[in-house]
This record gives structure tokens, C-alpha cells and sequence, in this order.
């Protein structure tokens, strides 16, 4: 049996990269939401949204599966690549909330530099202040 899942298996993209645990992961969440919208009104069935999330769900899974048994391996390498330019600002986004929220009381303030992007620690406290971006060079005004 493995045998046979290795050969036709084999030349075939399998669904390994970060678009794919995305999708599986939206997948159990549209299931998850599905199931509590599952009831509407008593009596009526299904509701309207519970409705259109399973049709999501359905959609995300079998794009999924497309992509794991799909043997143009360079189009879904591809897509894994678009995805990734798309999701990398919003992680670094939310990696930059993280570290705010945990500097929320601390000695230092955090920003980022308007031109790169790059995080800069400066000193609460001293009102305004120049602040030039190590990476760039970038001089830009804050406050602290």
C-alpha cells in the first residue's frame, strides 16, 4: 500500500509549504464557525451563514487538495510565493504589536522607520527627538 501511495505520490507537488498549512488552517476554522452557525432560526434548517461558511469551507479543502495532488510543481510554487509576499507584512505587523505591547511599560518606546520598515528601542521620556534609523539612515521626528 505505501508502495502504491509513494508512485502516485511521485512527480506531484504535495501540498508541503506555507500556502497549504494556511489553507488548513482556515479549514478548521471555517469548519469550527460553520458548526456553531450550523442552527438558525429552530425549525428552519440551516441558517444563511451557516450556509455560505460550509460552501467556504468545501472551496478552501478542495483548493487544498488541488494543490497537494497537482503536478505542475512550479505554478503551486509559484502561488507559495505570492502568498508569502502577501502574508509576510501583515506577520511582521502583528511580530511588531507583539513587541510593542510587551515594551508598553517599559524604559523604551519602539517605531519604525517610515522608510525601511526597520524597529528602533529609543529611551521613553525625552520628549521630541530626532531619530535616525541605524539601517538607513533615515532621519525622521517622533516623540517619546
Amino acid at each position: 500500500m505505501m508502495n502504491w501511495l509513494r508512485r502516485f505520490m511521485y512527480g506531484r507537488y504535495g501540498g508541503n509549504d506555507q500556502l497549504s498549512m494556511f489553507l488548513f488552517v482556515l479549514y478548521l476554522i471555517l469548519l469550527v464557525l460553520g458548526s456553531i452557525f450550523r442552527r438558525g432560526v429552530p425549525g428552519s434548517g440551516l441558517s444563511v451563514a451557516g450556509t455560505i461558511l460550509q460552501t467556504l469551507c468545501w472551496v478552501v479543502v478542495l483548493f487544498y487538495f488541488f494543490r497537494c495532488f497537482s503536478k505542475n510543481i512550479y505554478k503551486r510554487s509559484a502561488e507559495n510565493q505570492k502568498f508569502l509576499r502577501m502574508w509576510y507584512p501583515v506577520q511582521n505587523y502583528f511580530k511588531f504589536l507583539k513587541l510593542c505591547f510587551r515594551e508598553r511599560n517599559g524604559v523604551k518606546k519602539l517605531y519604525r522607520c517610515p522608510k525601511c520598515h526597520q524597529t528602533i528601542r529609543v529611551p521613553r521620556g525625552r520628549g521630541k527627538i530626532a531619530i535616525t534609523c541605524p539601517k538607513c539612515r533615515f532621519e525622521f521626528i517622533k516623540k517619546t
